[in-house]
Order: structure tokens, then sequence, then C-alpha cells
């Protein structure tokens, strides 16, 4: 199977593609129903090809979306021109149909940015990208391009999605969408590998990484990076790239990265304009599906268990300042030593994001967690970093807990500095609450907050902060409403509890310790990102866990929302 672009563009709403992607798999064309278990009893390559073929044909649906936004966008450009106000405008219009895009520039003939969006980056405005091989690509080719990864001008590793802006016969220049694949992929390709149990690989030809379900592996070149070093991983990684489709049987580390085991991969090629990637299912060969749906009470008193937790990492820390960081995370990866006390064990990091310390996911030490992630998109190290540059923080999200077959869980998690090069930290599961979100949920969230934010650019602070507030607006919606903050802390829209306008709120802290507005504050500065929160609900009057979406809406503030997940605390 070859999969390609349409020359008709298709335009699909993401949430009918899941939704479309989950009927193929559950009741393929033979018409016969694909239980849950059947796809765990050693299924082989002709049963995992439909799945395949499944996922191939959804990404590129989504992609096919972004193309046509890209296009709509290109025909705006050739009307408007490529710079000033009206074309920054049609940019901003193609990112708030697009969930998870970062940014979008117009690139002129010469390979100088001529318009950006959102307005975080007009800095960009006037920059000669001529020195990046993806830009001279693009403006060589004049077409349709699916850019390699590579470090973008705006502060990430990504993908540029770009599409020719003609005036007539005239080439005037290239507008782009710009996406970290991992946050574009993931609200597709997550439902998949709950249903199934398949883990996903997207490799470019040359090697590398675009998409993992292991997110150690994105980025990494599997032709050429150590984790690949043994003479079976090269010469697998070697036919998948020289191979545009194949099955092949190869021990690897399994998906927590707590043992090797006996695995199965097959793939196939998508064809995106120009560029060609290797895509994969894979499946343990001895493996069972994870248990899932298990109710959980809670249990003990958890303010006892955050006091033994905290004194936890407090020891951890005093005796890794007084051994030295090799001894002491020998000491913290000994299964058998005093820092694995059933759920309780300690991390470790460096500043770099190295793994040092990691006693039931031995598989992961030495390698590098900067995008680690979890399953609501929340970008731990970044969290985990960002509470110890604090001196020590709590916060929250979703892991695997070793001590009850590596489901995830959510964790409440402390985290200490050692010194200036590394830190650790260690957490309580809290099982009863059901924090893994539906990813329409979650897509509906950050288009909420994009259009928030798009408001307030149109209107300006002044009067958009007043329409956040104001209870007759739509923006108050119950639980979903729209909060503003500037970045030292002040409350500028909080309309559900308004004699906190005004006030700063940067040491508040929410049930359990964890500072929310320093959290919240951190993912805007990195560009927009998720926070778990436990904080009051209007439509309930509880405390109940919250997962937010922060953006930055101009320099020095931040506009989010948010969803209830329900659990009153």
């Amino acid at each position: 199977m070859f999969i390609a672009f349409s020359k008709k563009c298709v335009i699909m709403n993401t949430r009918c593609i899941l939704l479309m992607l989950l009927m193929v798999l559950f009741y393929p064309a033979c018409g016969e129903e694909l239980t849950n278990e059947s796809f765990f009893d050693n299924p082989s390559p002709d049963e995992m090809k439909p799945a395949l073929d499944s996922i191939g044909k959804t990404i590129i649906q989504v992609l096919n979306e972004v193309r046509e936004e890209n296009r709509l966008s290109a025909d705006a450009l050739a009307s408007t021109g490529i710079s000033g106000d009206e074309a920054a405008k049609a940019l901003s219009l193609k990112l708030e149909n697009i969930t998870y895009s970062h940014s979008s520039l117009v690139i002129s003939p010469e390979n100088t940015v001529t318009a950006a969006a959102p307005k975080q980056y007009a800095h960009l405005i006037g920059t000669d990208l001529s020195y990046q091989n993806e830009t001279r690509f693009a403006t060589d080719q004049q077409s349709p391009v699916v850019s390699n990864i590579f470090y973008l001008e705006e502060g990430f590793y990504g993908i540029s999605i770009s599409y020719p802006v003609f005036s007539g016969d005239k080439y005037l220049g290239y507008t782009d969408v710009t996406i970290r694949p991992e946050e574009f992929l993931r609200p597709v390709i997550s439902p998949f590998t709950e249903q199934t149990g398949y883990e996903v690989f997207i490799l470019q030809t040359d090697g590398m990484t675009v998409y993992e379900t292991n997110e150690v592996e994105i980025g990494k070149n599997v032709l050429t990076d150590p984790i690949y070093d043994t003479p079976e991983m090269r010469n697998v990684s070697r036919a998948v790239i020289d191979n545009p489709e194949g099955t092949i049987e190869y021990s690897f580390w399994n998906r927590f990265w707590n043992k090797q085991t006996e695995r199965q991969a097959i793939w196939d090629t998508l064809a995106l304009d120009n560029q060609e990637w290797r895509i994969g299912v894979v499946r343990d060969i001895n493996g069972s599906a994870d248990e899932s749906g298990i109710a959980h009470e809670q249990s003990g008193d958890v303010n006892a268990s955050i006091a033994g937790l905290t004194a936890f990492v407090e020891d951890a820390t005093v005796f890794a300042k007084a051994t030295g960081r090799e001894v002491a995370c020998d000491e913290f990866n000994n299964l058998s030593g005093p820092f694995v006390k059933e759920e309780l064990y300690i991390f470790g990091y460096a500043i770099d994001g190295t793994t040092l310390a990691l006693p039931f996911q031995q598989g992961i030490l030495g390698k590098k967690r900067m995008d680690l992630t979890d399953i609501n998109g929340l970008s731990i190290f970044s969290g985990i970093m960002g509470a110890a540059k604090r001196g020590g923080d709590y916060l929250y999200y979703v892991y695997p807990n070793p001590n009850n077959d590596y489901q995830y869980q959510l964790k409440l998690v402390f985290v200490k500095p050692v010194d200036d090069d590394w830190f650790i930290g260690s957490g309580i599961y809290l099982p009863w609450i059901e924090a893994e979100l539906d990813s329409e949920e979650i897509s509906d969230l950050v288009d909420r907050v994009k259009q928030a934010k798009s408001h307030a650019e149109e209107v300006g602070k002044e009067q958009g902060l007043n329409d956040f507030n104001d209870l007759n607006q739509t923006f108050a919606n119950g639980g979903e409403y729209i909060f503003a903050y500037d970045y030292n802390g002040t409350t500028l829209a909080l309309p559900f509890q308004p004699v906190l306008i005004g006030t700063n709120r940067m040491e508040y802290t929410d049930l359990y310790g964890a500072h929310i507005i320093h959290q919240e504050i951190d993912a805007a500065k990195q560009g927009g990102g998720f926070v778990y929160v436990v904080y009051y609900n209007p439509d309930t009057g509880d405390n109940e866990l919250k997962l937010c979406y922060v953006l930055p809406a101009g320099d020095d503030w931040l506009i989010g929302s948010g969803i209830y997940i329900g659990t009153n605390f």
C-alpha cells in the first residue's frame, strides 16, 4: 500500500476522523467484530495490517486538513499581500482552525519573513531564513511541502507544512504552519494505541524519528543514535528505512522501559507531497492488554501521605548532597535500597533532561527526556524542572504506576534541586481520580483558549478582559470560563471570583500545595501548555481536579481555561 494525498482535498472534522478510525478498527470489511481480546491473542501480521492502514489513513486526513487551511490562507494572501496587518489576520485565522498548531509565517522569494502569527512571533518579521535548508527547499519547490524535523526560529524542533502563494503566475512566497509532531499527532494516535494496545512509530527516510509512542525515542535517529547501538537493532532500523513496507521481529525495551521483550513490527509508507514517512505499528509478541477501567477507592489520609512524601524527598536531597551524584543515583536506582518504598521511589534528572535515577524504568537511564509529556499533553519535564528552579514545589501529572501493572494514574509529585546541575523528586499516586481525558475534550479546550486570545487581539486587552469577566458574555460559560493573569501573578480575569481581580496570586497554592500560578506562567512563557490544578468549580461549588491550558496573550500576560474532571476533594 502507498498512501498519497488526493488531488482533491477532503476536509474532515478531526473528531469525526477519530470516530471513523475506531469504527474501521472494530468493524472490518468482513463484518466480523474485532474484540479487544483478539488484538492481544498473538495477532499475525495479516491481523495487524488493517490497524496500520487505518491509522495511516487517519494521519493523512488530519494533514490534509492542515494543507487545506494553508491553501485558504494562501488564497487570502494573494489578495491582501504578504505583509501587513491583513496578512497577519489571515495567518491568525488559519491558526484558530488548526488545533495544536504553534505558529505561521509568510516567507518571501528571498527567504525573508514578511508576516507572522501569533503576535509573539512578530519580531521574526524581516529575518533572513536562507540559512535553513528547509526554507530554501520550500522556496525552490514553489509547491506544497512537508519539511523534515528541524530547529525552527520559533524556538523548538518541529515540522513546517507550507503552501505557495501566487498572484496570477507571479510567485509571492509561501505560507506555513509549524507543528510539534508529538503534540499534533498525539490526539490522533493515542485513542488508537489505547484501543489496540499497539505502539506507533513514524520515521523519516533518513532515520529521524518523527513520532514514537515511547517518547524517549522522538527526535532520535534510528541509524546513528546509541539507543539502537546493537547489531540486531541496526539491522531492524536499516530494514525499515530501506524497504517501503515489511514485517520484522526483534528484541527491544517494552513501552515502559522496564524490561527487554520480543517484539513484532509491521510498517508501510505514507507519501505527503514531497515527504515520505515510514509508519509502523508494534506489539509485544507475548504481551497482553493493559487492564483498564478498574475502579479505585480513595484510601488513607492524603495529607499524611503528602507529609511522608515531602520528608522522603527532603531526606534523599540531604543524602545526595552528602554523597555526590554518582553514589546517590546508584542508591536511588537500587530496587532493594532505602529509597524505594512501595509506590515511593526517587527519580532524578540533570537540567539538560538526562535521566539519572528511575529505578522501575532503568532502560531510560542516560536518556534525555526534555520532550516527556503525559497522556493528556502536559509537559512533564518542563513542569518538574520549573518546580526545581523554584527551590522545590508540588505538581501533578499522569504517569505509569509500577505497583499497579504500569497503569496510567494521576500522580502528585514533590521536586527538589540538589544543586544547579540536577534535581530529584518522588510522588504519590491518586488512583481514585480518573485523570485521563477524551482527546475531543482537550481539543475543545485548546480551541477555546485560542479563540479567547484572538478576541483579545482583535478588541484590545482592556476590552477583552472586560468581556472575559462579564458573566453575561459567552466567555464566562460556567466551568469553561476564561481566566487571565499577568506575569507578575496579578489576576486580570476570573469571572466567578471577582473579588480576586487585581490581587496578586503568585504565591497561591492549591489544596495540595501546588503553586499553580507559577506553573501557568511558566507554561505560557514557553509558548503555551497544560497545567493540572485542584480548584473551585463554579458549576458544583466543589474543589475538583482541573486540566488547564494557557497561552501567552502578549509580552506580559496569559489567557487560559480548563476542564473540570469532576472529582470532589
